[in-house]
């Protein structure tokens, strides 16, 4: 069987796309051989999957079946090393073979720009931090809830963005990032006028236009417990943008306005939601920093990567460690660090020093059911993460992990949450409500799916509140936007819900601002129903009462970060329904995405 056939048999099955074949064939039309053709469609299905490179010391090609002869290793490395399609690093050819890694040129192209620039910020020199006004009591900080001999994470973390050009405060939902980012903004303005230049320009952005938003209110509500905060308000940025908005990227063009020869004019860069940004924005991101540019990345080292390739933020905090910095920071930072603070062994990485991890929660305790789930779950533990959801009270955490698929006691439990909608009239009580409750899924499609659940729910209250089911528009349907639309001032990941105005015309609305707004059904870019949502489609929210439902069959989805996220979306209580042995595969199944990026870094 020729190559070609057993490559059209791979992607009849799903093991290749058909892009990663039409790539191969590009190949055997532009002179490769048999074995690069197939290294040009692994390589692309690679960054499909989410990796930057496809590691050649760590698996055989799996598409083909390993009898095949072209994936005998030292032949594929010989006729790679020998091709006019492969180079070295720095050369440009559509293969890049660097070490064990093999990369599209693109690929291997973001990860050594992202290397270089980021090198470079940490090698600026770290300036001097004034750490008395981080220790005083209600000046900044709020001690009360902190013991003498436990370290401030959130006094550390803002230290930290002052001392450094580059920086990341990682922490879980609760643990007070834009709190701290607040309190560092009033520092940075202070820091100006004490040395009487310009007041700084701060840049706020986000990855998704949902994440934006939440990033701007979250920013406005904090304001209020700020101290002195009417001298801090006039100085923040009246928006935030996603970061494609930022860099000034189209449609139509990888090209961004913003690069190293056109710098962004900002002297702060502030990016919330940091987990979700993908290789290609972040090295983008990084290129289009001035050069005394700072930029501080917030984010949760344990949530979900990307969709797209690359786990940028995981692999900084990886390589970082978790809070053990090196002596001169230890030393600079010591009135902060009391004796619960890590210490680390020499030789420290070098983003030792730049790399906060915020430790203590205040939406839920480390000791709350949730918390402790969430942490289980971190450390790949099934038995205490069932030990917990055992222990748990009914009203903290429900779990129904069986082996039958109780999809239809599902669809009845959500869509009588959603019941009352059907009669609401007031748009703000109607999208508080919607905050109370929501259904999480693993996948998209599928049985267990959001697109089936979605549908079935719909078809559910349709037929108990006498409604045609085909009527699209009806009082009640709530929805979720799927594309950003900068006129109608609506972002992906956007939520609202249909309602009758007094006229009985249908209306839908949306809390964008201090008040809900109205739209015409008509005027909105494209939107799906949203009675049911994936966990990544849930990044960046929260809601009172989460129902996650895993498959009932195994599938590379789930891992312990999509649970984790998926568990740290409830604020009060949580529901998991599937089968047991499938949510401890997911525990036992750690995302990876293969990268150089950390080697770099180290280099």
């Amino acid at each position: 069987m020729s190559l070609a056939q057993r490559l059209r048999r791979a992607c009849a099955e799903g093991r290749l796309r058909a892009v990663d074949t039409a790539l191969a064939d590009w190949g055997l039309r532009h002179g490769a051989d048999e074995r690069v053709a197939l290294a040009l469609a692994l390589a692309n299905r690679a960054v499909g999957e989410g990796h930057t490179c496809l590691p050649l010391d760590e698996q055989a090609p799996p598409a083909i079946p390993e009898e095949n002869p072209i994936c005998e290793t030292a032949a594929w490395r010989q006729s790679l090393a020998e091709s006019r399609l492969v180079g070295e690093p720095g050369e440009a050819r559509p293969l890049i073979l660097e070490g064990e890694r093999l990369y599209l040129h693109r690929y291997w192209q973001y990860e050594a720009l992202l290397a270089e620039r980021l090198k470079a910020m940490i090698g600026t020199a770290p300036a001097a931090v004034d750490t008395a006004p981080l220790e005083r009591e209600g000046e900044l900080f709020d001690y009360a809830w902190v013991g003498d001999e436990e370290t401030h994470w959130q006094a550390v973390a803002a230290a930290t963005a002052l001392r450094h050009r580059f920086c990341v405060i990682s922490g879980g939902p609760g643990t007070g990032k834009t709190y701290t980012v607040l309190r560092l903004v009033k520092l940075l303005l202070a820091d100006a006028a004490a040395r009487q230049t310009p007041v700084p320009t701060i840049a706020l952005a986000a990855p998704t236009g949902k994440a934006a938003a939440r990033m701007m209110e979250s920013m406005r509500n904090g304001l209020a417990d700020l101290p002195d905060s009417e001298a801090l308000g006039p100085s923040l940025p009246e928006d935030a943008a996603t970061l494609h908005r930022l860099l000034g990227l189209r449609g139509d063009t990888t090209r961004p306005r913003h690069d190293r020869d056109n710098p962004l004019n900002a002297d702060v860069v502030i990016v919330d939601e940091a987990s979700m940004v993908d290789l290609p924005m972040m090295a983008k991101l990084v290129d289009a920093m001035p050069r005394h540019g700072r930029l501080i990345l917030l984010g949760d080292r344990y949530q979900l990567a990307s969709v797209e390739s690359g786990s940028v933020l995981a692999e900084l905090c990886r390589a970082a460690g978790v809070n053990g910095f090196g002596p001169q920071q230890r030393e600079a930072f010591a009135p902060l660090l009391k004796s619960d603070a890590p210490t680390a062994d020499p030789p420290l990485p070098p983003l030792a020093d730049h790399v906060v991890t915020l430790q203590t929660s205040h939406r839920f305790t480390a000791d709350s059911a949730i918390g402790r789930l969430a942490a289980s779950v971190n450390a790949g533990d099934a038995d205490s993460a069932m030990g917990v959801i055992r222990e748990a009270a009914p009203e903290a955490i429900e779990a129904r992990l069986d082996a039958g698929d109780g999809l239809d006691a599902l669809v009845e439990t959500v869509a009588a949450a959603h019941a009352p909608l059907l009669s609401e009239s007031d748009p703000v009580a109607a999208l508080a409500r919607l905050g109370e409750i929501q259904l999480l899924t693993a996948t998209r499609v599928g049985p267990t799916g959001s697109d089936s659940l979605n549908q079935a729910i719909h078809e559910r209250l349709c037929r108990e509140a006498g409604l045609d089911p085909a009527e699209t528009w009806y009082p009640g349907r709530p929805i979720i936007i799927q594309h950003n639309d900068y006129r109608a001032g609506l972002f992906n990941g956007d939520i609202g819900i249909c309602l009758a105005d007094k006229a009985g015309r249908r209306r839908v609305w949306f809390q964008t601002g201090e008040q809900p707004r109205a739209l015409l059904p008509t005027a909105l870019p494209q939107h799906d129903s949203v009675y049911a949502m994936t966990v990544h489609k849930s990044q960046g929210s929260e809601f009172e009462h989460v129902h996650l439902l895993l498959p009932a069959v195994d599938t590379p989805v789930l891992s312990r970060e999509l649970l984790y996220t998926g568990i740290t979306r409830a604020r009060k209580s949580l529901s998991l329904h599937g089968p047991e042995d499938i949510l401890r595969a997911a525990i036992g199944r750690q995302t990876r995405r293969h990268s150089g990026l950390a080697e770099r870094l180290a280099g």
